[in-house]
């Protein structure tokens, strides 16, 4: 059952690694404004996930760690998985990554484009051409949200199926 458990935790931090770059890399390419408040939960959910997996990765070797401190952790991080995942999806509204015209969707969503700014009747935004490989971004930023929340359900169910053994 240890090994099941270890490679629950070694997905669980995967995949917040991976949530954790992404959103950076979002958040470090954001041109005008400030970064979408999505964009930071998802950051601070993809961190979260890696403190949870190396406490439960510890807890493998520490007995005293093991239980109600680790389900709460867990349960934690799942919820605020969820959350960012759902909150990332809204806000992307359903984007078309292959649609980047000027006049779409995916233009004026401050996540894919980078942010922009009106002068007078005139609308600017980031590059245009880094606005595809941005929507592809936050695509899969939003994506392994979800594979996060579920490798985090799997160390929960396994966690505790252990810990009643």
């Amino acid at each position: 059952m240890q090994i099941l458990s270890s490679i629950t935790r070694f997905l669980q931090i995967l995949f917040s690694v991976v949530v954790l770059g992404l959103s950076i890399s979002l958040a470090r390419h954001q041109k005008y404004g400030k970064v979408p408040s999505q964009t930071s939960y998802a950051a601070f959910t993809g961190a979260l996930g890696i403190i949870a997996s190396v406490i439960g990765i510890v807890s493998l070797f520490v007995d005293r760690l093991r239980g109600v401190l680790t389900w709460v952790l867990d349960g934690v991080t799942c919820i605020a998985l969820l959350a960012a995942g759902v909150a990332f999806s809204v806000a992307l509204k359903g984007v078309d990554c292959n649609n980047t015209s000027t006049d779409g969707p995916t233009w004026d969503n401050p996540i894919i484009s980078g942010g922009c700014y009106k002068d007078g009747d005139t609308k600017w935004c980031a590059d245009k051409h880094k606005v595809h490989s941005r929507c592809v971004r936050a695509e899969a930023d939003a994506a392994f949200m979800f594979l996060a929340f579920l490798a985090c359900i799997g160390v929960l169910v396994v966690s505790f199926l252990t810990r009643r053994n």
